[in-house]
């Protein structure tokens, strides 16, 4: 019924809890994107990770304050900035490995692998040159022996040569041929400079060659 009396439509509207009688509700605004999750985003692509690192927070704790949008945009570039991180440090990790990494030594004379009986000439370039031949052929020298040094570290020029000249002198002897005369004959060795040693060369290879001229046949003793 109109209290007015005019008959014309009521003015007031029924109206829920929060909101006044009489009025109208706005509509929602829409949400504006928080620069801050704007620029956070765009610097975990760059990327600026320390730049990203204070930009992100900032912008999560204002888009809890204001309910702007913005949120997965921030989160994301924290995690481009983390992804970034890793990556060099990986990085970093493998160019200090690579820096720290020994060189690669050099191929190591044949000589290293030569056995006991055999017989060689040296080439023109040394010991990094021999070739084994049969015995029966006049040659340089003959393999009377090889053993191994021990320890890790290089212990020095002269503590290898040493090993290296008792070692063969313990040998010879019960290599060589007793009806040789030994004058006749001069003893050698080749043993690991540093860098062989460093590659993990510990061969020491002990031969006998003439004292004048090629040797001709075996100077081992007859076998039984």
């Amino acid at each position: 019924m109109d209290p007015a009396g005019d008959g014309g439509p009521p003015t007031a509207v029924a109206h829920g809890p929060g909101q006044p009688a009489g009025s109208t509700a706005e509509p929602g605004r829409p949400r504006h994107t928080d620069g801050f999750a704007v620029a956070t985003f765009i610097s975990g692509i760059v990327p600026a990770v320390p730049l990203t690192v204070i930009l992100g927070p900032v912008a999560l704790i204002r888009i809890n304050r204001t309910k702007a949008r913005g949120r997965s945009l921030a989160i994301t570039g924290l995690v481009l900035a983390g992804l970034w991180t890793i990556a060099a440090a990986l990085g970093g990790a493998v160019l200090l490995t690579r820096h720290h990494q020994p060189a690669r030594p050099a191929a190591l004379p044949r000589v290293f692998s030569l056995r006991t009986g055999q017989c060689l000439d040296s080439g023109p370039n040394g010991i990094s040159g021999v070739t084994v031949l049969s015995c029966g052929q006049p040659h340089d020298a003959e393999v009377f022996g090889t053993f191994q040094l021990a320890g890790h570290r290089y212990p020095g020029a002269a503590a290898v040569l040493q090993q290296a000249d008792q070692g063969c002198a313990a040998r010879l002897s019960g290599y060589l041929n007793p009806q040789l005369s030994s004058s006749s004959l001069t003893e050698s060795y080749v043993y690991p400079d540093a860098g062989a040693w460093a590659a993990g060369e510990r061969t020491v290879v002990c031969t006998v060659r003439s004292a004048s001229g090629q040797l001709t046949g075996s100077v081992r003793t007859a076998p039984g």
